[in-house]
């Protein structure tokens, strides 16, 4: 390829991208009808009055969402945070409306429209600008990997918490996952550095520019309405099922000998961190532990079978005897489920969590998981 032809080649290619970035930022600015608007919106969770997202407190006395919830489980709540109702902003004091969900009023108001600064569980703010600071008030998570050091402040890393419960992240903070060390969402070891935020692509790097923000899901390829956004980029991909498969770095994180999608890595390395977690407990005091989808979420293995069974999935049943080390660990496998597209958001972030949490877990058993790899990162 002659010089000519190889400059003429990159202003194509310049081109095509500058074309690329032009056509998504334009494609977010542009009016929508109302008429689609309405019709996205009633087709959203944030419109499903019946969720449990806004019903979990119906059967209260009285029915009424606590003030460290309503936030993010109430639009009443959310009016009230941002102090739309001429309260303080960035605090509930009182309890909020039941079945209150995501209205109009919520996202567009005097308040909502100023709304740029995002505050997280660490302690960390950053400025998500208009709109998506919106997304990231409520997708921030509800605590952060520094409350585990607080509650188990004064014990070794080996020694029995009394009274210890699993601290949880909660769910659905994928502006935590995105943001990685920027806002230290997980818990990050002492020593060790953590990718910050998930630069991704130009045009694709905020909630609204892949998100709609009234139908929540990812926007569609103007070009081609069939296609996926994703697939400019991302030839396998026809659908989001296929966002799975999609590989970063080409690394078996997980060493169970294939480069998968970063989907399907997570995956691999949480199970990995799960069987480190069910080392250590059965040697430290000879119990069973195993994960379920419902709350408390962990809950004792009785059989030590490594499997947990209806009759041990029951609150009853659940999981106690931490330590700090084991509050670490579970803190971040929590993390790594909550947020189910966090291989989308940021999976090296994850990756380097699950990690660091099998290799402290290791210290304690003396098993290190052989050949595991920790992403690089960009610090």
């Amino acid at each position: 390829m002659n010089k000519r032809v190889f400059i003429g080649f990159l202003v194509i290619v310049f081109a095509l991208l500058g074309g690329w970035i032009f056509y998504i930022s334009y494609q977010t600015r542009q009016p929508v009808p109302m008429q689609k608007i309405t019709v996205d919106w009633w087709g959203s969770r944030h419109a499903d009055a019946t969720s449990i997202s806004f019903t979990n407190w119906n059967e209260n006395v009285p029915p009424q969402v606590p003030p460290n919830c309503g936030k993010c489980h109430s639009g009443n709540g959310f009016i009230d945070y941002i102090g739309q109702d001429g309260s303080a902003e960035f605090t509930i004091d009182r309890p909020a409306a039941v079945e209150s969900v995501v209205a109009c009023v919520v996202c567009h108001s005097d308040k909502a429209d100023a709304l740029t600064m995002v505050k997280f569980p660490s302690g960390a703010e950053v400025n998500f600008g208009q709109g998506d600071a919106l997304c990231g008030t409520c997708h921030s998570g509800q605590d952060s990997g520094s409350k585990v050091n607080a509650s188990a402040s004064g014990y070794g890393d080996d020694e029995l918490v009394p009274e210890a419960r699993f601290i949880t992240p909660h769910y659905a903070f994928s502006a935590a996952v995105w943001l990685g060390g920027e806002t230290h969402g997980g818990y990050e070891y002492e020593g060790k550095f953590y990718t910050g935020r998930f630069e991704h692509a130009n045009g694709v790097q905020t909630c609204t520019q892949c998100h709609d923000p009234h139908s929540l899901s990812m926007r569609k390829n103007q070009a081609d309405p069939n296609a996926e956004l994703c697939a400019i980029c991302h030839p396998n991909v026809t659908g989001i099922a296929d966002y799975r498969n999609i590989i970063v770095e080409g690394s078996d994180y997980d060493t169970d000998g294939t480069v998968e999608g970063m989907y399907h890595e997570i995956r691999g390395m949480r199970d990995l961190l799960m069987q480190s977690m069910q080392l250590y407990t059965k040697e430290k005091f000879d119990i069973g532990i195993g994960w379920a989808d419902k709350f408390p979420y962990l809950f004792v293995d009785t059989n030590q079978d490594g499997t947990l069974s209806d009759d041990e999935v029951v609150s009853a049943n659940a999981y106690k005897s931490f330590t700090p080390r084991l509050l670490r660990a579970a803190f971040n496998y929590q993390f790594s489920v909550k947020e189910p597209a966090g291989y989308v958001h940021n999976g090296r972030y994850v990756i380097q969590l699950l990690y660091d949490s099998i290799t402290d877990i290791s210290v304690a058993t003396g098993k290190p998981v052989a050949g595991l790899i920790r992403p690089e990162s960009d610090d």
